[in-house]
C-alpha cells in the first residue's frame, strides 16, 4: 500500500513531518493519506445496531446453492428520505476500468502476483515535492496461514493482531495494485452483493485522484495470514471510484469498488462469505477497524484491528475519526458497526480507512459511507 504526505491548508503547521501512507500516490489535498491499516472498535457496543439506510446481506455460504443477495426490502431504497436529491454530475457518474476481462490476462496478472512480487511491493520513503508527496508502497513477506480460534468481537485496542475469528478473517483480505509502475498494497473487504463478486476499499487504492490513472494488475487475495493465500487470488475484472475521488482528489469520497472474476467457475462470496455493508449511519456508532499494516512495529503480515468510540475529524470533514496507530497498508481496511451482532466476526462496513494526519499518527479517519458511496455501490454491482 502505498504512504504520502500532504500538506494541509487548514493546520497550523504545514511542514510537519508526514505520516507514511500505503495504497496510492500521494496527491495534495485538504489532509493526510495514511496507508495505514486501521482496525477501529468501541469498548462498549451500542446496545442495538442502528436502523440502516441501506442494508446489504451477507455471510458465510451453507452447503449447497448459496442463497441469493439482496438488499432488504423493508428498509428504504437508495434514494429515499433526506439523501434523494440528486448529484450533480458528474458526481452522479461513476468513473470506471476494465482491468482483467480474457482469460489470458487474468493468469498474466495473477503470475506478476508472485510471493516475490509483494515482498517488494514497497517504494522509497515519502518526501515534499512542491507540495505533492512521492508514494509509498507497503507489503509483507510470506510464512504459513493459521486460523484463529476465537470467537467473538474482540475488546478495545489500538493496533493488535486479531485473534477472535469469525466473518472478517475470510472476507478481509490484501489487495495489490500497480500506479504508474509501481507496485502497491492495500487492505480491502467483500461485501454482499446481488452479483456476489464485489469488494470495497479505499478509492486511492485503485485511482490516483486528481484525474490521474486507474491502477492495474488489480488482485485480493482473502484471508491473508503470513504469506498464506487460504483462499487463492482473485483478479479484478472492472474497478470503479467516486468521480469526486477521481477528479478532484476529495479525501470526503475516498471510496472505490472491485468487480472480480470467477476463479475456478465460483463466486468469491460463494467461496468466502461476505459483509454487511450500511449507509448514511449515526456518527455516534461504536467501530471496528481492520487492515493489513506494513511499517513498523507491523510487517503486513497479519491482520490488525482497533477498536473504540467514534471521533470527528477536528478539521471539519465528514470523515470518522479513530483512536488506531496502524500505519501504511491499512488503506481500504474496513470499518465496522455492530461486529459480532451479525455473527461472529461479521458486521456491517460502513467506511474504509483512508488518512491520518502528520501531527497526530495514532489516529486514522476513514471515509463517511453517505449518499455519493452509497449510489457508487448500487452502480458498481450493474456493471
Amino acid at each position: 500500500m502505498a504512504e504520502r504526505a500532504r500538506h494541509d491548508k487548514h493546520r497550523p503547521d504545514r511542514h510537519e513531518t508526514a505520516r507514511q501512507e500505503p495504497d496510492r500516490p500521494g496527491r495534495v489535498g485538504r489532509r493526510r493519506l495514511v496507508v495505514a491499516a486501521a482496525a477501529l472498535a468501541l469498548c462498549t457496543l451500542a446496545p442495538a445496531v442502528p436502523a440502516l439506510a441501506a442494508v446489504a446481506t451477507g455471510g458465510v455460504p451453507a452447503a449447497g446453492p448459496p442463497p441469493r443477495a439482496v438488499i432488504s426490502e423493508d428498509l428504504p431504497g437508495p434514494f429515499a428520505g433526506r439523501y434523494s436529491e440528486p448529484l450533480e454530475r458528474p458526481l452522479a457518474e461513476p468513473m470506471s476500468a476494465p482491468v482483467a476481462l480474457s482469460g489470458v490476462e487474468q493468469a498474466r496478472i495473477a503470475a506478476y502476483w508472485s510471493a516475490e512480487r509483494r515482498t517488494r511491493a514497497q517504494a522509497a520513503d515519502t518526501v515534499d515535492r512542491d507540495g505533492a508527496p512521492v508514494p509509498r508502497t507497503l507489503d509483507g513477506p510470506a510464512a504459513t496461514w493459521q486460523a484463529p480460534d476465537q470467537t467473538g468481537p474482540p475488546p478495545p485496542a489500538t493496533g493488535t493482531p486479531y485473534t477472535y475469528g469469525g466473518l472478517v478473517t475470510r472476507t478481509v483480505g490484501r489487495l495489490f495494485t500497480t500506479l504508474r509502475g509501481t507496485d502497491y498494497a492495500c487492505t480491502a473487504t467483500v461485501v454482499s452483493s446481488p452479483g456476489r463478486d464485489l469488494a470495497v476499499t479505499a478509492g486511492h487504492c485503485l485511482h490516483e485522484g486528481n484525474g490521474g490513472q486507474f491502477a492495474t494488475n488489480v488482485a485480493f487475495m482473502p484471508g491473508f495470514a503470513d504469506g498464506s493465500l487460504p483462499f487463492g487470488l482473485w483478479t479484478a475484472r472492472r474497478i470503479t471510484v467516486t468521480p469526486d475521488w477521481g477528479l478532484r482528489g476529495n479525501f470526503d469520497y475516498d471510496t472505490g469498488f472491485v468487480l472480480f472474476n470467477t476463479l475456478d467457475g465460483r463466486h468469491i462470496q460463494d467461496v468466502v462469505g461476505a459483509q454487511k455493508i450500511a449507509f448514511n449511519q449515526p456518527r455516534t456508532s461504536a467501530q471496528y477497524a481492520f487492515g493489513y499494516p506494513r511499517i513498523a512495529p507491523y510487517d503486513g503480515d497479519r491482520l490488525i484491528y482497533c477498536a473504540g468510540p467514534p471521533m470527528s475529524d477536528p478539521y471539519g470533514t465528514t470523515s470518522i475519526g479513530l483512536r488506531c496507530d496502524m500505519t501504511g497498508g491499512a488503506s481500504g481496511g474496513p470499518l465496522f458497526v455492530g461486529l459480532g451482532r451479525a455473527g461472529p466476526g461479521a458486521g456491517w462496513v460502513d467506511s474504509v480507512v483512508s488518512y491520518a494526519y502528520a501531527g497526530d499518527p495514532d489516529t486514522v479517519y476513514g471515509t463517511y459511507f453517505g449518499r455519493a458511496i452509497e449510489l457508487l455501490y448500487y452502480q458498481s454491482g450493474e456493471l
